[in-house]
């Protein structure tokens, strides 16, 4: 059966964090956005998994303010049938609680392929549906040997080049504002709503470093910019990033992006993760491609939900 701990003893059981946006840290930076935080674990002085969901509307929802949520364990090397009994107590604790289900959304397998496989498997066979199958991108940065393996790519950035575009990372707050603001404006004008303010990345700040960059042209302009989370030590993630109309004739996105694999290459992360490029599960065609056509891999992220019948 699935107990409630505390904080307190849920991270005491669970010490290492898989991802960052389950972490103590930032569970309780975003936890006045939900009626209840539960910290779920099996009733063992030595549980395997555990689950911190929020509550919203009567639902179980882990994330309920990040891009993703999911399990804390103790190691990926577990048996497949203990993560399915996990999963039928958690069923059996929603019903009793008289909740009206449960949504959990995985990682992408950079953050642990292992045991999301083997989550996977089980949410299946304990009668889990798949709510929406999401495309995400990743970049291997060990494998960007300074050029696009794409034409167009090549060309675009070769374009880029000529157009004395510079790149840089910056710590003044009213660039970064205007970054921000660059990155909303882009976003809206291709239908792709923006979760967060700036604000609330300031906050999250707090937590791990965020950068922020900026493509500028000759006349100090800036054409583009991301932010970008130091959250985990192997894996950088994209928060946001985009253009403007300037920024989008004189190749800024594809002289950002190569300067981005570059930098964190050389800083020693292994990936970069760009997120995801479906919205409610429907692809963003121009974003996948975009993000494939500039070294990303492509994977599926999983959305699982069960509810009482």
């Amino acid at each position: 059966m699935l107990i409630e701990a505390d904080p307190k003893q849920y991270y005491h059981f669970f010490s290492k964090d898989p991802h960052p946006f389950v972490s103590k840290g930032f569970i309780e930076l975003n936890g006045r956005k939900v009626d209840k935080v539960l910290y779920l674990t099996e009733d063992s002085n030595k549980p395997g998994l555990g689950l911190v969901a929020g509550v919203r509307d009567g639902w179980l929802l882990s994330p309920f303010s990040a891009p993703f949520g999911g399990f804390h364990f103790r190691k990926e090397v577990m048996y497949i049938s203990e993560i399915e009994e996990f999963l039928k107590a958690l069923k059996i604790f929603v019903a009793e609680k008289k909740y009206l289900g449960v949504k959990i959304t995985l990682p992408p397998d950079i953050y642990h392929l292992t045991i999301n496989s083997k989550l996977v498997k089980a949410f299946f066979k304990e009668g889990y549906k798949d709510e929406v199958l999401d495309l995400t991108n990743w970049v291997e940065l060990q494998d960007f040997q300074d050029r696009f393996s794409q034409k167009n790519s090549k060309e675009y950035y070769k374009q880029a080049v000529r157009n004395n575009l510079e790149f840089t990372k910056t710590t003044d707050g009213a660039d970064q504002y205007e970054i921000y603001n660059l990155i909303v404006e882009n976003r809206k004008k291709f239908g792709r709503p923006i979760y967060m303010s700036y604000q609330d990345i300031q906050d999250t700040a707090k937590l791990w470093p965020v950068d922020y960059f900026k493509v500028t042209s000759n006349e100090h302009n800036i054409l583009a910019g991301a932010i970008i989370y130091h959250s985990s030590p192997k894996i950088a993630f994209a928060l946001f990033w985009g253009d403007n109309d300037e920024g989008r004739q004189l190749r800024a996105m594809d002289y950002l992006t190569f300067h981005l694999w570059t930098h964190y290459r050389d800083l020693d992360y292994r990936y970069m993760d760009l997120g995801i490029s479906t919205e409610d599960g429907q692809p963003n065609e121009g974003l996948l491609r975009f993000k494939e056509s500039h070294e990303a891999v492509s994977s599926l992220k999983y959305r699982f939900y069960w509810k009482p019948v």
